[in-house]
């Protein structure tokens, strides 16, 4: 019993040194910012925000959510096909409505608190959906995560409050760590008696708010223990939320071959060939075979003398025969056979057809199956098609289509989209709008679509490119200061 009090003795020294005096050092401001190398690693789709599935190729803390990967590469890691996890908090200040929305080029997504936004997928640089969620002010975790596939990039986060407009959420309002950090103070007063055979239990109380916590020892029934008001602050302990859920990658389907056909997977071995066709007769066969007897014709004592001329080969070798072998015979039939031939000849000696005949030989792709409407195409191409004929092209719906990559970004390349007026800007813009999602791609690739087509809606959007300008216009105002800090950082 006695090793008992003893030990009863040290018990709040051992309590009081759990509740030592500590302070928190204050919140960092920016985000913590994490990148990845997925290169080959997805099996051809989307990677899947993880922070254990692929290696690590850089950490840093990020000043705000603004970035163009391109100008300002991510550390060493590789400009394509790389993904960024951010982690932090966010400081939202007082308001009756804000909006956040995400600018992503490809795939970006962020979740604030409980509310999760954004898209993820391949798609040029565009704005997300405007969350519906309310947001009180005060702090919130936040975790966002970004990946880049090929070509341009961006990521960025703005917000629009009490409707004032949008703009890029400025770096003062995120932190590594919750902004509310405060210090923790304990005192307990040591035990003035202990009896020999009393054995003590405490129990601990612990209220925490974001400022101040307060902390209780409670006494035994049987041990005396004087214990003042005791204050204690304990260090908020940021619990990430769950990675988020996102939807499997899309699969990847190969494009029609329209060229050559699949070689098979395996090649059958070629035939045994015998080394010796032919059996070597016996000996007793040889023997028996006759003496081969070869007689050579007697030779005339003289040779006639040849003639004292000869006859001259013709002036001028006879015309090749006309051949029609590159346009298709359901092609050559639906056209009359001197348009037919003025197609190829146009073909041959690059020049334009007529307006009549161009008209001609377009009306006529309706009514051609898909791979012969390709190849009327194809040789309408091989002409000098003028920019208007082009428009023509590029306005019809039956070309549109069937035509192949290739021989729409021909089309568009020709048309000179600084010479069309509104009307001719409206035709264009709702062809391709209606056109199919590959012929849209090439559009977007080829012709600047910022260059007066305001009522063209790009493919994964929903917002067209006219109110597309605005909100980049307003980010382009914000990036020149979050350039600057970037600089400072560094």
């Amino acid at each position: 019993m006695a090793r008992t009090s003893r030990w009863l003795i040290f018990a709040p020294v051992a309590i009081l040194a759990l509740f030592a005096p500590t302070a928190n050092a204050e919140p960092v401001a920016g985000l913590n910012a994490v990148g990845y190398n997925f290169y080959g690693l997805t099996n051809g789709g989307y990677p899947t925000p993880s922070d254990t599935l692929y290696p690590t190729c850089h950490t840093e803390i990020e000043n705000n959510i603004n970035r163009n990967f391109n100008g300002e590469p991510f550390g060493p890691c590789p400009y394509d096909y790389f993904m960024v996890h951010y982690s932090g908090f966010i400081t939202i200040p007082a308001n009756n409505t804000i909006q956040f929305m995400i600018a992503a080029d490809d795939g970006g997504t962020i979740q604030i608190g409980n509310t999760q936004f954004g898209t993820w997928g391949v798609k040029v640089c565009q704005w997300s959906a405007v969350t519906t969620a309310s947001f009180p002010a005060g702090s919130y975790a936040l975790d966002g995560w970004f990946f880049e596939w090929r070509g341009d990039t961006c990521f960025m986060l703005a917000w629009n409050i009490n409707n004032t407009g949008w703009v890029i959420v400025p770096d003062s309002a995120f932190t590594t760590t919750s902004p509310a950090t405060t210090t923790t103070t304990t005192t307990l007063a040591p035990t003035t008696t202990i009896p020999e055979t009393t054995t003590t239990s405490a129990s601990t109380t612990t209220s925490t708010t974001t400022t101040t916590t307060t902390s209780t020892t409670a006494p035994s029934t049987t041990v005396p223990v004087t214990s003042p008001s005791t204050t204690t602050t304990l260090p908020t302990i940021y619990i990430p939320p769950p990675e988020p859920t996102m939807p499997e990658p899309p699969v990847t389907v190969p494009l029609p071959q329209t060229t050559e056909p699949a070689t098979p997977e395996t090649v059958p071995p070629p035939p045994e060939i015998e080394t010796n066709p032919f059996p070597q007769p016996s000996p007793d066969v040889v023997d028996t075979i006759p003496e081969l007897v070869v007689t050579y014709p007697t030779m005339p004592d003289t040779i006639p003398e040849p003639p004292d001329t000869m006859p001259l080969p013709p002036d001028t070798l006879p015309d090749a025969p006309e051949t029609l072998d590159t346009l298709p015979p359901a092609v050559i039939a639906e056209l009359p056979p001197e348009l037919v031939e003025a197609l190829l000849e146009a073909g041959d000696t690059d020049i334009p057809l007529t307006e009549e005949q161009f008209d001609t030989v377009v009306d006529t792709i309706a009514d051609l199956a898909p791979e012969e409407a390709v190849a009327l195409i194809e040789q309408i191409l091989a002409t000098a098609v003028t920019p208007d004929q082009a428009e023509e092209l590029a306005t019809n719906p039956d070309v549109l289509a069937v035509i192949t990559e290739e021989q729409a970004e021909e089309i568009f390349e020709t048309i000179e989209v600084q010479q069309l007026d509104e009307t001719q800007i409206a035709e264009l813009t709702t062809a391709i709008q209606n056109a199919p999602l590959a012929v849209q791609k090439v559009f977007e690739k080829t012709v600047d679509i910022f260059g007066g087509f305001d009522d063209y809606v790009p493919t994964g959007s929903n917002i067209p490119v006219g109110e597309r300008r605005t909100l980049i216009a307003i980010a382009a105002g914000t990036t020149l200061t979050a350039a600057s800090s970037k600089i400072r950082r560094k």
